[in-house]
């Protein structure tokens, strides 16, 4: 959906000439250089000058520095510093990845993002630069073939570019083509790894504006090969980078980069503007040659232009040599060599009439390219909020959710029927105990025991057997129950409400699990789209992907102790664990988005705590208990006459019955009344 072509670029160069064998540009064949004493002025028109040279200054600002003193001085070189940081950039954690870009981009917001150029105040002193350049290095001189017509150059043998021209095709649909051959010289100091190409990852227009970029590559061959190459994102900017680590043996060589950039002309109403810096913006190297070639779709759409050449302390117009280079096309050509923080700009008002109107698709992709993860994280929270609200609804009406079995054990089903836990449950889990032959219950006059009868307690939960050795610890088998054993009964009763809370708990997660995975799902599908209009789509999805589990994971917490000071302790944690996800967040994504998401999260974990709740996925289990209750009202004397009394007692106390099921007499087995006596010892 992003792509516009398939990269062709499979083979990786195996071997390099000494000097570069290059093939002939088309398109360049009659771009030739005119001394500006020469040239004849074109026929156009100028946009203001101060206006653009306040706008171009303004874009020097908040980009990347460069190194003054990895900057040799007669040359430069490709970014060493950039190098640098990718080569510290591979050898860091995943967390430490994303830390770096939190703090970027926090730090800069999207709007300010802009083309990679070093700041003024770390730049090299062009003048110095110039100076050095024109003297006469006492270094060998090597024979470089250069474009287009293979014409033998004497060029030194240190790392430089000696030619970079850069053709810029705007086609009918709006998009930008560009084809740039750079040769550059390498030997083997600093450019050693393969050239990397720095674009950027948005463009802003005059009053500061932005939009982002997308681009498509084409295909990338050096000396003739290709070699893949692959997009990757750098804070702001876009690094065509190559797939493979390789190291590059002294020589020259000759690049030849195709993409295609999208989103790229901005609409003015009633013409679109071009921006582009044609020496590459990020290069710490000093450009020999360099010049470029604007084709536009058909004559005289050309209505506006200005190139500018130099750096944000001295742009100038005078030192680009402009001229027509066929009935469409316009030829740049600088007259000087291009230094280290310099940059050549061209801006060109293109004619609206020129270019194809674009259909909505086109318009509805474009913004996603600018703002897709904003419109995809709203639309994720409608639709997530949506889908749990519908869910609701069938609940509300006892349909469609997932019937579990739930073990109706008395003091569970007082705390769903009632919502306690008090000293009935406690009794009521004694009375099954008693059922069970776990323990005897025995009372004469005011002495009330609870006498072990078997170590075999198989059929108790681990925590019930943990709860049960509070009353009978080590080799002990009676238990007095009177006030001067109260704190081990109140331990008992405490260990026994956390682990009836605890299953509580495990059940309705297991009633909410399908809802948990289909809310992951949603987000999971938000964020695939988010990452699917970025270049390392598959990093942007890991991130947010890893974040949102993790931070879906301490909402949960938000609720989940009792206890006044364990509450507050989770609520502080919830908060930084939130508030981290915040910032990982906006690594990746707008700010906006980021809260979009996380927005999302919290609603799935309100909706599921809710989901939880009495009127909730477990108001089905309430009215059968509900219903039981019913039963053992109508069938009253069937229930006091038979067996089932003894059967029922647990659950009869549990629900508040026992007055109503008094036994007959020779009912031994019924402790009902003993379990009042116990309940009435502990109010």
């Amino acid at each position: 959906m992003k792509k516009l072509f398939l990269a062709i670029c499979f083979m990786l160069i195996s071997a390099v000439p000494a000097f570069a064998r290059v093939t002939p540009v088309s398109g360049y064949e009659n771009l030739k250089y005119q001394p500006p004493a020469e040239q004849t002025e074109p026929e156009v028109h100028e946009v203001e000058f101060n206006d653009f040279k306040e706008f171009l200054t303004d874009s020097f600002k908040n980009a990347v520095k460069a190194d003054p003193e990895t900057v040799n001085q007669n040359v430069g070189y490709l970014p060493s510093l950039m190098r640098q940081q990718m080569e510290q950039e591979s050898q860091k954690s995943f967390f430490e990845k994303i830390y770096d870009q939190a703090l970027n981009r926090v730090s800069s917001p999207a709007d300010s993002q802009r083309d990679d150029v070093a700041q003024p105040a770390s730049l090299p002193d062009v003048e110095q630069q110039r100076q050095n350049w024109q003297q006469t290095p006492d270094v060998p001189l090597l024979t470089a073939y250069l474009p287009p017509d293979n014409q033998p150059a004497a060029v030194p043998a240190l790392e430089h570019i000696p030619y970079l021209m850069n053709s810029i095709e705007v086609l009918p649909s709006g998009l930008v083509k560009f084809a740039e051959t750079i040769v550059v010289v390498a030997n083997g100091e600093k450019l050693n790894r393969g050239l990397t190409k720095i674009l950027p990852q948005y463009v802003r227009n005059a009053v500061g504006k932005s939009q982002r970029l997308d681009y498509s590559i084409l295909g990338v061959r050096v000396n003739d090969m290709p070699v893949e190459y692959h997009l990757t994102s750098n804070g702001r900017n876009i690094l065509l980078v190559p797939a493979d680590d390789y190291r590059l043996p002294p020589g020259i060589y000759t690049y030849e980069f195709e993409y295609v950039v999208d989103n790229l002309l901005w609409d003015y109403g009633n013409y679109y503007q071009f921006y582009w810096d044609i020496g590459g913006n990020g290069w710490n190297l000093v450009v020999d040659r360099l010049g470029a070639s604007l084709n536009l779709p058909r004559p005289g759409a050309l209505l506006e232009q200005i190139v500018l050449l130099g750096s944000p302390r001295q742009l100038n117009r005078g030192a680009v040599s402009i001229s027509p280079n066929g009935p469409s096309a316009t030829a740049y050509i600088a007259s000087r060599p291009l230094f280290v923080g310099e940059g050549m700009h061209l801006i060109a008002n293109i004619d609206k009439n020129a270019l194809v109107v674009p259909g909505l698709w086109q318009k509805i992709m474009r913004a996603f390219y600018n703002r897709g993860d904003i419109y995809f994280a709203l639309l994720g929270l409608v639709v997530i909020t949506f889908s749990f609200a519908v869910s609701w609804r069938y609940i509300a009406k006892d349909k469609g959710q997932l019937k579990l079995k739930f073990n109706k054990t008395a003091a569970a089903v007082r705390l769903l029927l009632f919502d306690r836990f008090d000293v009935k449950s406690v009794c009521g889990f004694l009375l099954e105990l008693y059922n069970k032959n776990i323990i005897d219950i025995q009372q004469a006059g005011d002495t009330i025991l609870l006498i072990k009868r078997t170590d075999n307690l198989k059929s108790l939960e681990k925590w019930e057997q943990k709860a049960l050795r509070r009353l009978f610890p080590a080799h002990e088998t009676v238990f007095n129950v009177n006030r001067s054993n109260k704190l081990p009964f109140k331990r008992f009763a405490a260990d026994l409400e956390a682990g009836i809370r605890r299953q509580l708990g495990v059940f309705r997660f297991k009633l909410n699990i399908g809802y948990l995975l289909s809310g992951l799902a949603l987000v999971a599908i938000i964020e695939a789209f988010i990452a699917a209009f970025r270049p390392d789509g598959w990093y942007v999805f890991t991130v947010l992907g890893v974040t949102s589990v993790i931070c879906l994971s301490a909402m949960f917490l938000w609720n989940f102790f009792r206890r006044r000071w364990l509450k507050i302790a989770a609520r502080l944690f919830v908060l930084d664990i939130v508030g981290l996800g915040l910032i990982v967040f906006s690594a990746v994504v707008h700010p906006l988005a980021a809260l979009l998401l996380l927005a999302s999260l919290a609603v799935i974990v309100t909706a599921l705590n809710a989901y939880g709740r009495r009127l909730g996925l477990i108001k089905h289990y309430i009215q059968d208990i509900g219903r039981f209750r019913d039963y053992l009202v109508a069938n009253h004397d069937n229930i006091v006459l038979g067996r089932d009394l003894v059967n029922y007692q647990p659950l009869i106390w549990a629900l508040d019955l026992e007055a109503d099921f008094v036994p007959v007499r020779g009912s031994e087995r019924c402790k009902l009344q003993t379990a009042g006596n116990i309940a009435a010892m502990w109010s």
